[in-house]
């Protein structure tokens, strides 16, 4: 019996030294990967802010949180990204920053239907008092995006438009677990 545990622990072992090695690759794997679309980006005209993270290590953070997986090997970030023009960089930032909340927002629409679809569906309803589980959805994602707090902003670049102004581009996270229960308080309050 000793014998058998032995082997268990060796295969264990060996499994997390495979493993590790493994990430090391797909880390420089990444890092690679990162380089070569922040050329790409400077090659287009974008760059980062003064003050802000090179645009490698920018790009590296983005691809390591979209790796990123829960317990139930479930993605652990949803993400965001908007692109916005403007004559100043602040007013074109603010609006990218607001487009990518929205966008962060829809990506749970999905996981909310089934949850407003639930819920409605456990609901007694009185004559007239029925609503679709997409009219609850559509004024639950505004809701979401407006209490989405503090979101991780991975990606934030600018460049000069060839006509004048300034186009900011803006690459946002959030957990997801935080993401869908913001999702489940807005469905709540719709729902009463």
């Amino acid at each position: 019996m000793p014998m058998r545990l032995i082997k268990i622990m060796m295969a264990v072992v060996l499994l997390g030294i495979a493993t590790s090695t493994v990430y090391a690759q797909s880390d420089k794997d990444l890092a690679k990967q990162a380089k070569k679309e922040a050329k790409q980006l400077k090659k287009e005209g974008w760059k980062v802010p003064v003050g802000g993270l090179p645009m490698e290590q920018q790009l590296l953070k983005a691809y390591k949180l979209q790796a990123e997986t829960d317990a139930d090997e479930q993605p652990k970030y949803i993400f965001g990204q908007a692109m916005s023009g403007g004559t100043f960089y602040d007013a074109a930032k603010i609006q990218a920053t607001e487009l990518a909340k929205a966008e962060l927002a829809g990506n749970i629409s999905t996981d909310l239907t089934t949850l407003v679809t639930t819920k409605l569906e456990n609901r007694q309803t009185g004559p007239g008092e029925a609503t679709s589980a997409s009219e609850i959805v559509q004024k639950g994602k505004a809701l979401v995006s407006q209490k989405l707090k503090m979101p991780i902003t991975l990606i934030e670049l600018f460049r000069d438009r060839k006509e004048g102004g300034m186009e900011v581009q803006v690459r946002l996270a959030y957990d997801r677990e935080k993401a869908m229960q913001a999702g489940m308080d807005a469905v709540d309050s719709l729902i009463k």
